[in-house]
């Protein structure tokens, strides 16, 4: 079993000359802020390193770029890459990638999304009128939580042989204690019913070759992905051929939050990233004690 390193954000800054963060389960949970993480990101911002979000959050650049300096980060709309914004490419591009000439786009989703905001591609409550279906949906874990709700929206999709694009491959976060269902969840079910599924997020190379144009002359070993969740921040990470490092907070806690030294929750992170099949180069402490 390989051993993984653990090392504070102080430590690597040298070795780096470019830093993708993730958003939720590394700078937040919920809305709470983990302690020191944006001093840190500001310190290396004033470092003149080159810093991305490279988040799967099925939001628009302006609706995050006011979120992420809300929370005390400069940041610039420049920095931000979300599976949101790959999505809205696509089906902007949608004659040339998918040879749908009138796009006409069914959007489950939050009512509160603002995806689609300003775009003047048209959209259909009907499924029956539309193309292409863009799913940004979460539903989060209560009492009476019906998963199937959506399930005949989701095979008529596939009946129709619609083109389906996912804006948020994650399967599912943990909000304050609080399990949430992404749309990666919902996007499973179209394939578990015979239909195919676009994602635009991580672990899928498209969001990172947004960043990845933008640095024609920086070396991949010199760019760190820092991310919560394996099988998409760290699985990404390893397609594109960057270094990456694991945060201990966001879903990576669920395999090791039950142990108390420093220890054990690096045996159990090695553990977990053997039967995940994927390994980052380390593990990284981006909060303070």
């Amino acid at each position: 079993m390989t051993k993984l390193d653990f090392r504070h954000i102080s430590s690597v800054i040298d070795d780096y000359d470019v830093f993708l963060f993730d958003l939720w389960g590394v700078v937040v949970e919920g809305n709470q802020i983990y302690p020191g993480v944006v001093d840190n990101i500001n310190k290396i911002l004033k470092q003149q390193k080159k810093v991305f979000f490279v988040t799967n959050a099925p939001r628009n650049t302006f609706s995050l770029f006011t979120k992420i300096n809300s929370w005390g980060i400069n940041a610039t709309k420049e920095m931000i890459i979300s599976s949101g914004e790959v999505a809205i490419d696509m089906i902007l591009e949608s004659d040339k990638r998918f040879g749908i000439k009138n796009p006409i786009v069914y959007h489950l989703g939050q009512e509160s999304n603002d995806l689609m905001d300003g775009l003047q591609t048209p959209t259909s409550t009907n499924i029956n009128e539309a193309n292409i279906l863009l799913l940004t949906l979460y539903r989060d874990e209560e009492k009476n939580l019906n998963l199937d709700e959506f399930d005949d929206l989701l095979k008529t999709a596939v009946k129709r042989n619609m083109v389906s694009i996912c804006a948020n491959p994650d399967l599912g976060i943990r909000q304050q204690g609080i399990q949430r269902y992404c749309a990666g969840y919902f996007a499973a079910k179209i394939k578990q019913f015979g239909g195919e599924v676009i994602f635009t997020g991580k672990p899928y190379i498209e969001i990172y070759h947004k960043v990845l144009t933008q640095l024609p002359n920086i070396a991949l070993e010199r760019i760190l992905m820092i991310g919560d969740t394996f099988y998409t921040d760290i699985l990404g990470a390893s397609k594109v051929g960057i270094n990456s490092a694991l945060v201990l907070t966001g879903n990576a806690t669920k395999f090791h939050n039950q142990y108390h030294t420093i220890e054990e929750k690096m045996y159990h992170l090695e553990i977990a990233a053997t039967e995940q099949g994927v390994m980052p180069n380390f593990v990284i402490q981006l909060t303070v004690d």
